[in-house]
């Protein structure tokens, strides 16, 4: 509760309105019964989303579920199917995730709230790390990001479960969190608990250490803001402004221009190929950049992006 209103009073104002992301697991469950309590008192107007990936023979039941404790806490839901590719080169995981993240960014409530806490913090540092994705991905999840409000950050899921446990609350449990074949899953399961095992404050470090990277991001933003001088932050890009600065600026103004729109950067083997590409290619050739989410080429000596659809 205590946390859930300072995160609310640091960015929210009375008569806004607040939309849950409601999985109907534990995480969200608790923090829709939280929301639940201190929206009226902060004049808040509450609701729910929930995102129906239909990946589970058991879908429709968590829907379902969804329905039931929103209707029995009066809480207005709106369940939003979205159709999860099988074969889109990003993985079943990242696709679902992106397709999440896309309708709650389409939600029109003032404020979104996401209930990610410290052991996902945690593990989405040491999965980024691993995939080589520098200190943008090493900063991991922040408390706000544009209207996305993350308010169970600093708590541990030992913390959700002492809250739900003592207030009577259930919820459904996803056996796809199981299935080890999932990065995130055997991080979870496997490797976090072994590195815990050696270095019992593993979690709670790796969730510090995200607030460090994350403060190394915000001045990295602010470092590719003054690169791009009078332009807005939009696509197309001159190539002649990649061209007059050095190679690690360079990267840090493409990560920081897809990071603007919600897209997470490449590798750092291909970004740095790519940027190398962008930088020296003669007026014939025309470098480009294939990912799942979107495409990056050059043409009329700019950088475009496409995304998909």
């Amino acid at each position: 509760m205590q946390a859930l209103a300072a995160c609310l009073c640091r960015h929210a104002r009375s008569g806004e309105t607040v939309t849950v992301g409601y999985s109907g697991g534990l995480d969200s469950t608790v923090l829709l019964h939280a929301s639940n309590h201190h929206a009226a008192d902060a004049g808040l107007r509450l609701s729910a989303l929930h995102v129906h990936h239909g990946l589970s023979p058991n879908a429709d039941a968590w829907a379902d579920s969804c329905g039931r404790v929103c209707e029995q806490l009066g809480i207005p839901l709106i369940v939003r199917r979205v159709e999860v590719p099988a074969r889109s080169g990003e993985g079943i995981e990242a696709a679902a995730r992106r397709l999440r993240h896309k309708a709650l960014a389409e939600h029109s409530a003032d404020w979104i709230l996401l209930a990610h806490h410290a052991d996902d913090q945690a593990e989405t540092v040491l999965h980024n790390l691993l995939r080589g994705s520098g200190v943008r991905g090493a900063a991991a999840m922040a408390e706000a990001r544009g209207r996305i409000l993350r308010p169970l950050l600093g708590l541990g899921r030992d913390e959700l479960e002492a809250y739900a446990g003592s207030r009577g609350l259930s919820w459904v449990d996803d056996e796809s969190n199981f299935d080890l074949r999932y990065t995130r899953n055997f991080l979870r399961r496997e490797i976090l608990p072994a590195i815990e095992a050696r270095f019992p404050r593993a979690g709670e470090q790796l969730a510090a250490a995200a607030t460090h990277f994350g403060e190394t991001e915000g001045l990295l933003d602010d470092l590719a803001t003054l690169d791009l001088g009078t332009r807005r932050p939009e696509f197309p890009l001159p190539l002649a402004l990649l061209r007059q600065l050095s190679d690690a600026r360079a990267r840090n103004l493409l990560r920081a221009m897809l990071a603007w729109h919600t897209l997470q950067a490449p590798d750092e083997r291909r970004l740095r190929e790519f940027v190398r590409q962008l930088r020296t290619a003669g007026n014939d050739r025309h470098p480009r950049l294939d990912l799942a989410p979107y495409s990056l080429w050059c043409a009329a000596g700019s950088l475009h992006l496409k995304l998909p659809g």
